[in-house]
Formats: structure tokens, C-alpha cells, sequence
């Protein structure tokens, strides 16, 4: 088992063994889910258990997505590319209980807006580096009908998808220090469209200039 192996499997049961060293100190009802414009929904604290079960799940089971994939061949061409994506999600899965517990804690500390809509933006441009790196599968990448349906339109489709999620995330880490908490759910929705439209419009756009020139 590699050593990047072994750190997802640590960070993905590392919320279970967060939650359970604090959580008789917790209040009956914590905070379950941030919005960007500061808002916030509770829950009762039983409930983290749920969201790090899901954590551990996602660090047993991404490992093994390869070899259930009808394209898993392609995984050889990129499977230090997938471990990274995989042990940042779940490092980043692991500091957003880290920060839900500090905030059930200790109320008001830290602004959760800015820290988590900064966090995303710091994965946001993680993923973009490694995006380009992604070769055709059905778990990883921008998936569209289309890039499946062409390896040329899927490496374009995903060269374009890790400029967009830099930048997008670029842009999301800069905003979440200096725009106003009222207007961050503006920018992270534009950023989102964005991040989610662009690729997609232009993996069909690229996917029918190529039938295009197939049928001359």
C-alpha cells in the first residue's frame, strides 16, 4: 500500500475521531451547513457522526472507483493524478468538520463564510492543475456525453475545465478576503455558472465541429 494510500485512508477517518473526542462537550444543536451570505442551519450534534461516515466512505471506496470502471485501463495514465484529487477531497472534507467543531465550541471565532469559501477556492485550483492531467473515465473530470464520446473533445473539454477551475478558484480565494459578506453568494453562484456552464457548452461545441468534419 503506497504512503498516499494510507494518508486518505487517516484523513478520512479522521473526522469520526474528531467528532468523537469533543462530542460530549458539544451542544445539543451544532452547525450543519454555511451559506455564503452568513446564514447558518443547525442540526443535532448526532448528526456529524452522518457527515463523517461520509468521509470514511468516500476514503475506502474513490480508491477502488478504477477498478470498476469501463475505462480503467486509462487510469494507468493517471492514477497519481487521481490519488491527489482523492486525498484533497478528503483533506479538505477533514478541515470543514475541523472548522464545524471550532464554531460549536467556540461561537464567532472565525468568519465560516470567508474561511470555507476560501477553502473551496484553494481546492477549486488544486483540481484545476490536475485536471489536465485527467484522461477519459466515467468518476473523474468534466463528463459530459460528449468528451466520453471523443478522446479528442474530453482532453480539450478538460484542459479548458482546469483553466476554469484555477481561475474560478483564484477569484474565490481573493473575494472571500475582500468582498463583503452580503455579496459573496453573488460571486460564488457567477463562479459556479461559470465553472459548471463554460466547459459544457464548449465540450458540445467541440464535439459537433468534430462530427462535422467527420461527415465531409
Amino acid at each position: 500500500m503506497s504512503k498516499k494510500r494510507i494518508a486518505i485512508y487517516i484523513f478520512s477517518v479522521l473526522p469520526i475521531i474528531m467528532v468523537s473526542l469533543v462530542y460530549q462537550k458539544l451542544p445539543d444543536l451544532v452547525p450543519m451547513q454555511w451559506e455564503a451570505g452568513g446564514g447558518v442551519r443547525y442540526g443535532d450534534k448526532w448528526q456529524l457522526y452522518i457527515i463523517a461516515g461520509l468521509c470514511l466512505i468516500m476514503g475506502i471506496f474513490m480508491p477502488l472507483l478504477p477498478k470498476i470502471d469501463p475505462r480503467k485501463k486509462n487510469y494507468e495514465k493517471f492514477f497519481l493524478a487521481y490519488e491527489n484529487i482523492v486525498l484533497m477531497i478528503v483533506i479538505f472534507m477533514a478541515a470543514i468538520m475541523a472548522i464545524s467543531l471550532s464554531e460549536s465550541l467556540y461561537p464567532g471565532r472565525i468568519s465560516i463564510p470567508r474561511v470555507v469559501s476560501g477553502g473551496v477556492g484553494l481546492l477549486f485550483i488544486f483540481l484545476g492543475n490536475m485536471m489536465p492531467k485527467v484522461k477519459s473515465n466515467f468518476f473523474t473530470g468534466v463528463r459530459t456525453p460528449w468528451a466520453l464520446s471523443s478522446e479528442l473533445v474530453w482532453n480539450k473539454t478538460q484542459r479548458l475545465g482546469g483553466k476554469v477551475f484555477f481561475f474560478g478558484g483564484l477569484l474565490m480565494t481573493l473575494c472571500a478576503f475582500i468582498v463583503p459578506i452580503f455579496a459573496m453568494p453573488y460571486v460564488v453562484g457567477l463562479v459556479m455558472c461559470v465553472i459548471v456552464l463554460y466547459p459544457t457548452t464548449m465540450s458540445f461545441v467541440w464535439y459537433k465541429d468534430e462530427t462535422k468534419v467527420l461527415e465531409k
